[in-house]
């Protein structure tokens, strides 16, 4: 029993560690917490063209926030009226032009009189930011006068980029004061400039590219530093913002996507949990390469227990997105080492989606180390977020 005890103390010790790291001004900042209100009714636009991955993702990212009351939304749900339950609808990754066409022209309008004329909010996320732009030659729904350029080389590739923040984008998100640039996933996102005949401002640039991303397509050099990664702006009655990576995809800025959302709707900023504001988790850029990442995962599938871990362990620390997400089917592995690796994975990347399959886990473990180690791995996730 006490050889168990220390076991569990160790693994908890660990994972405490390995957020220590983090500034102090990311446990604090921002200082105020609005008072309790009505929620903020958000719905993730679930139809056609959005990928699965990404609503998931985004609507896990929304539960950060205790006063957001994140749902799932479809084309269906908007012609029937649903719209008028809701303050914000996000727009996630997948792509733009079949969100579009799943809405078809009639709901277009609805969805710019539900931000124009009655004053509410759109977030569009990467497919999603083409989508609600204002983009010549594109199906979208001019929200924003943003106009994505260099589009022959959409899918330019992936990786962690570099990104700096603008004072405007400070005082949005005042915890990235501390640090000196920051780090989202990207993965073939728009290029936004204003768009012709645009008004002056067109947008408030938030954050900005640093990165260089040109690795697959034949995608030129030098098109993606200085292009904005957060774009906002009041648009009628309402407002808008887009994003052209994927912090919902990113440990440590997951917190970006519930900002967003409060900032269409118009509500007070809300300091979030140390647990997942951790904008200095990631310190450097890094370019993804499509060979290395399907290399790794078919060692996912290795006869030795150490060799899976081993390719687990790089995914992650490369900072694949596709890592967290196959560490979930790893806690049905064989090895209780390898079950209880994934759940230390899960922790590390704030990966709430896989709550449910933790719990199924707990359930069949028959391991009392690992059945422990999965204890702890619910217990964190579920601090992350709000029901």
């Amino acid at each position: 029993m006490r050889k168990r005890i220390t076991a569990v103390l160790l693994f908890i010790v660990a994972l405490g560690l390995n957020s220590w790291h983090c500034l102090a001004s990311e446990r604090s900042a921002p200082a105020h917490r609005a008072p309790r209100t009505a929620p903020i009714r958000v719905g993730v636009f679930n139809g056609a063209g959005a990928a699965p991955e990404c609503v998931l993702e985004t609507y896990e990212a929304l539960r950060i926030d205790e006063e957001i009351h994140p749902s799932y939304v479809n084309a269906v749900d908007i012609s029937l009226g649903k719209l008028k339950d809701l303050d914000v609808v996000v727009f996630p990754g997948g792509s733009g032009s079949r969100e579009y066409n799943s809405l078809g022209l009639g709901l277009r309008e609805a969805i710019r009189d539900f931000v124009l004329k009655d004053g509410n909010g759109v977030v569009g996320i990467c497919a999603g930011a083409y989508l609600i732009s204002d983009t010549e030659g594109y199906p979208c729904l001019n929200l924003i006068d943003a106009h994505a350029v260099d589009r022959e080389h959409d899918e330019r590739g992936s990786a962690l980029a570099e990104v700096s923040f603008s004072e405007k984008g400070l005082a949005i998100f005042p915890e990235m004061k501390g640090c000196a640039n920051g780090y989202v996933q990207y993965h073939d996102g728009p290029l936004f400039i204003p768009s012709k005949g645009a008004g002056s401002p067109a947008y408030e640039e938030l954050a900005v590219f640093k990165s260089d991303v040109h690795l697959t397509g034949n995608a030129p050099a030098g098109m993606t530093p200085g292009k904005p990664l957060l774009l906002c702006r009041e648009a009628g009655k309402g407002r808008v913002f887009a994003c052209a990576g994927h912090p919902e995809g990113t440990a440590g800025m997951r917190w970006i996507v519930p900002r967003m959302a409060r900032w269409t709707a118009r509500k007070s900023l809300v300091s979030y949990s140390a647990d997942v504001v951790r904008p200095s988790l990631n310190g450097n850029e890094i370019m993804h390469s499509d060979s290395l990442e399907t290399a790794l995962f078919w060692r996912l599938f290795d006869a030795g227990a150490e060799t899976r871990m081993s390719a687990l362990r790089m995914l992650v620390e490369m900072r694949y997105r596709s890592g967290v997400r196959w560490a979930v089917g790893m806690l049905r592995d064989t090895s209780p080492n390898v079950r209880s690796f994934a759940a230390q994975v899960l922790i590390e990347n704030e990966y709430t989606a896989a709550i449910p399959d933790i719990e199924a886990a707990i359930r069949v473990e028959k391991d009392a180390r690992c059945g422990m180690n999965l204890e702890t791995c619910l217990i964190r996730l579920k601090q992350m977020c709000h029901e």
